[in-house]
């Protein structure tokens, strides 16, 4: 089979879609099939070499990946000009050999798609990683861009050939939407497992890796860390995509007194969040109750977390239970509420033999959610949509 997997991000840019795309497309050509990645980049600092050894993989003779330069004509930037290119580059490709499916998480891409099922006959799946479809249920999100998706997903999605949702959570909502489409649910995973640096129970070093900004919950670990013994444990914040958002945690940090307690990295490649990883004794998700968490999410850090047995605690939502479970894993605690997330890490460390039993569970289920698993499974679902 071979796959065109296209995502519009900026490959140097410091965004989780950057992993996702780039797991998700390397993944599928570990399962076998013949893949193709298309993205951009903004400046000239980024190549094939340089992203392989930032991610310790291997090349493959299977998997191909095609770099776009970000390009502005007439003093305008607008990734329909990488559009334009990828799919006239699917056309050729097609013509050369045929392309079987071409998958995108892009609403942008949606009307290219379909135009590309129509005239070419090739398959389309779009793997949307946000739900636009009923905005009713949607207050939480940017209007002005909201709209607009909303016009492409009621539009396109019945045009696709199917839908590769991330959970069931999501895919309950897209089958409310779109009762007749083939919805399906191919989850994401992780690249690789890793050993842990041992001593977690000891070092006690609570972690959060992921974006920075404040409505992700990262105030509720802090409040967390205020009523736990300070002395007793430390806070790492693996993350930061820009100096606002930087910004507004110091203050906030400031704001609780904990300057002297917490530390931030800033944005870091992800050969370096490896090496935090390495040290964390117990992964934080302290995601707040809205729309996008509760249904939607399924975010890096819980696979970051499980790739090296880290203990988890997280926000008690319908969106995390599709990937671990209570007890198992780590443990839920209501959202937004940084009494429970404290007495969780209490819990977790309430012994010695406690602490290593739900890091070997973790290991465990790390296992099943290795990219390669997954892309198994994300193939299997789109042959069951070409029968």
């Amino acid at each position: 089979m071979r796959i065109v997997y296209l995502n519009k991000v900026l490959l140097d840019s410091p965004l989780p879609a950057v992993n996702f795309s780039l797991a998700n497309a390397y993944g599928l050509a570990q399962a076998g099939a013949e893949t193709f990645l298309m993205v951009q980049k903004k400046t000239e600092h980024i190549n094939q070499a340089r992203l392989f050894e930032n991610f310790h993989i291997e090349p493959l003779s299977n998997f191909h990946l095609k770099i776009y330069d970000q390009k502005y004509f007439f003093g305008i930037k607008t990734n329909q000009w990488f559009y334009m290119d990828a799919f006239r580059d699917i056309r050729k490709w097609h013509r050369e050999k045929p392309i079987d499916v071409v998958v995108s998480r892009d609403p942008g891409a949606l009307p290219y798609m379909a135009k590309l099922n129509r005239s070419k006959q090739i398959a389309v799946f779009y793997q949307p990683h946000n739900f636009y479809a009923d905005l009713s249920v949607r207050p939480d999100v940017n209007p002005k861009n909201a709209k607009k998706y909303h016009l492409l997903e009621k539009k396109y999605i019945p045009k696709m050939t199917g839908v590769l949702c991330l959970q069931d959570s999501q895919a309950e909502w897209f089958r409310k939407a779109f009762p007749s489409q083939n919805i399906l649910v191919a989850k994401p995973g992780m690249m690789r497992t890793q050993p842990h640096a041992g001593k977690g129970f000891q070092r006690r070093l609570i972690g959060y890796v992921g974006s920075l900004q404040l409505k992700k919950g990262v105030e509720t670990l802090l409040r967390a860390f205020q009523i736990l013994e300070p002395e007793k444990f430390k806070v790492i914040l693996v993350g930061g995509r820009n100096q606002h958002e930087m910004a507004e945690l110091k203050q906030r940090i400031y704001e609780l007194g904990l300057e002297d307690k917490v530390l931030i990295t800033g944005w870091v490649s992800y050969a370096q969040v490896e090496i935090y990883l390495e040290k964390i004794s117990v992964g934080i998700i302290p995601l707040s109750d809205e729309f996008y968490n509760r249904y939607l999410t399924a975010p890096n850090k819980l696979f970051d977390y499980l790739s090296r047995g880290i203990p988890i605690v997280a926000s008690d939502l319908p969106s995390i239970r599709d990937f671990i479970a209570e007890g198992n894993e780590g443990l839920f605690v209501p959202p937004e509420n940084p009494e429970a997330l404290a007495a969780a890490i209490r819990k977790i460390f309430e012994s010695e033999q406690s602490y290593e039993a739900f890091h070997a569970r973790a290991r465990k289920s790390a296992i099943k959610y290795l990219w390669e698993n997954q892309a198994r499974n994300m193939i299997e679902q789109i042959q069951k949509c070409l029968k």
